[in-house]
Parts: structure tokens; C-alpha cells; sequence
């Protein structure tokens, strides 16, 4: 019988990856039309013709022997980069903003020539049916089943896996599973408004990216600084929770015109020729679950991402590793 996991992310395409290996058959499934996630690429026609912004996660690190394997192997195919940014944090004193020097321990990877490369990379041999809404879990006497959207329910499956951010786990756990859409429950995910700029020349910032106090930025990024984003001049901006939370249904034109002008505020920029905005409802991790995963032998339901762990890429992948782990096992 089938392991179904709702979720083609890295958590979830990572559990695929150790099931398959173990011989398990496993299909996945996503509610997006295409391998992204909060890795995804948005592609925009500007007056200066295509650009591409990594407008989610910026980066990713490799701690973790097992995942360090895999990006080094995705490294040598070409799906993934060293990305070595100019770091700098902002702070304003006496109305004047002030750069102080950030170093970093770890190496910095991004996909290539976006982002979503990695996800792309790691869905490679698996069967992902995409554009597919999990809406409910059902546990029979020959298996579970899950809803998608209108009213279709595929299974029966040995084991169905959630890959999904914390509220959306909640959700689809409420009538299933109490103690694992506990577990959901208290993990608080941040929102994010971000923009995305391209302006007509480079900026002299120097620095590649800002990570900014006291104002409604949190983050600063130039985006074409990384390898393979082209030689557009654009830039990627997250607001702190604390703004996006304050202003989340704010129309995404006024968004984008107000992170911009903040921008071009603490960094002397002109009014950039393009600027768009995305908004993240679940972003960022704030309060993660106590394990790494979450499983329950009888129902043969689990839940894996990197609100069990962390806010990082790796964490994502560590969760799904750990939980097939114990399957296989």
C-alpha cells in the first residue's frame, strides 16, 4: 500500500526521498501548480524587460551531515550555489542610518539559478500530483483517506504524512487526530509582507544584505546578487512580523509603496522603476513544536516541517528525514 504526504516541499520531499530509498511507495501531494513552496521564484515583466526575485527564504545553511550531502551532490549537478553576500545590519541614530559589518560561521547556499532549484532538484523521481488542496483526513477500517478539494477522496493509504505549515495541519488534524492538531495548535507561525524592486541602475549601498532595527523592514536583500539572478539590479524586502501582522490585509500596491519608500528612505535610492508585493501568511517560525515530527503509530498519521525544529530550510529537511527514519525502522 501507498505512504500518501500532503506537502511537496523539502520537508516533505525529503521523507519521500528515505521511504523510496527504503523501498516504501510514496505519492505526494501539493496544493501549488509547481515545486516552490516559500522556496519559489516569482517571475515579473518589468520596464526593463523579465526579472526573477527569490521573494521567500533568502538562503539556506547545511549543518546537518545528511542534508550537507545532499547539497553538495545538488551543488556538483548545478541546482545549488554558494551565495557570499556583503552583510551588514542597519540601525538608525541621530536620523542617520548606520551600517555595522555581519559575519556568519556557516556557508550560505541558494538554488540555481532560483531559489525553487532546490525543490525542482529534490522532486526529481518522485510522483508529485500538483494542484491538489488536501481538505480532510479519514481513517477506515481499510486505510486512510484524504479529501481534495471540491468533495474527491484518494486511498486507501498505509500512512498519510502532513508536510504543511502548522495551521494548516490544525486544520485538516481537528476531526482526526486531537493530540497531533494540539501539538499544530501551539506553534505560532509569523506572516511577512514582501517586496520586490528593480530600479534602472546599481545601488551604492555596499552591502548585499541588510538586516535592519527599528523600522518596518526587517530585511533588505539584493536579489541579483546572487549567482545566476542576471544583471538586473533588484532587490527583495521582508517586514518585520510586527508590521505585517499590524497592516495584513493591506492591499499589496499600498504595500509595495510604502516598504519602497522606506527603502529608498534608508538608502538614498531613487523611486525604483518596478515594485510588487507578496504576502506570506505562514513565514516564519516563532514557536516550535517539542520533537522533531509527530507521529501516531495506531492512525498511522504524521506531521513533519521545520515548525517542529527551527525556521530554516535545513530544519524542514531534518523533520522529514527523522520521521522516515522511524518508518523504515
Amino acid at each position: 500500500m501507498t505512504i500518501a504526504i500532503i506537502g511537496a516541499g523539502v520537508a516533505g520531499l525529503s521523507a519521500a526521498a528515505s521511504l523510496k530509498a527504503a523501498g516504501r511507495e510514496v505519492v505526494l501531494f501539493d496544493k501549488g501548480r509547481g515545486a516552490g513552496g516559500r522556496l519559489s521564484t516569482r517571475r515579473a515583466a518589468s520596464p526593463i524587460g523579465e526579472v526573477r526575485f527569490d521573494h521567500g527564504a533568502q538562503f539556506f545553511t547545511a549543518r546537518d551531515e545528511g542534508f550537507r550531502r545532499l547539497v553538495n551532490d545538488l551543488e556538483k549537478r548545478g541546482h545549488v550555489a554558494k551565495w557570499m553576500p556583503r552583510r551588514v545590519s542597519l540601525s538608525k541614530t541621530d536620523g542617520f542610518w548606520t551600517a555595522a559589518a555581519l559575519q556568519s560561521d556557516d556557508d550560505w547556499y541558494v538554488g540555481a539559478p532560483s531559489m525553487n532549484s532546490l525543490v525542482k532538484a529534490m522532486a526529481e523521481g518522485h510522483e508529485v500530483r500538483w494542484g491538489e488542496r488536501a481538505t480532510a483526513l479519514s481513517i477506515r477500517e481499510d486505510g486512510r483517506y484524504v479529501q481534495f478539494d471540491p468533495s474527491r477522496w484518494q486511498g486507501p493509504f498505509d500512512a498519510v504524512i502532513l508536510a504543511v505549515p502548522a495551521e494548516q495541519a490544525k486544520d485538516l488534524l481537528a476531526e482526526t487526530n486531537a493530540e497531533l492538531a494540539s501539538d499544530a495548535a501551539a506553534s505560532e507561525t509569523a506572516p511577512c509582507w514582501a517586496a520586490m524592486l528593480v530600479f534602472d541602475r546599481p545601488l551604492e549601498t555596499g552591502w548585499d544584505v541588510a538586516e535592519v532595527a527599528g523600522s518596518p523592514l526587517g530585511l533588505a536583500v539584493r536579489n541579483s546578487s546572487k549567482p545566476g539572478r542576471g544583471d538586473e539590479e533588484t532587490f527583495v524586502l521582508h517586514a518585520t512580523p510586527e508590521w505585517t501582522r499590524a497592516n495584513v490585509d493591506m492591499a499589496k500596491d499600498d504595500v509595495a509603496a510604502e516598504l519602497s519608500r522606506l527603502f529608498c528612505e534608508m538608502t538614498g535610492a531613487d523611486t525604483p522603476l518596478f515594485a510588487a508585493a507578496h504576502r506570506w501568511l505562514y513565514a516564519k517560525t516563532e514557536t516550535p513544536a517539542a520533537s522533531s515530527f509527530g507521529w501516531d503509530e495506531r492512525q498511522r498519521i504524521g506531521v513533519i516541517g521545520d515548525w517542529r525544529i527551527a525556521p530554516r530550510i535545513e530544519a524542514a529537511w531534518q523533520s522529514g528525514h527523522a520521521l522516515a527514519r522511524v518508518l523504515t525502522d
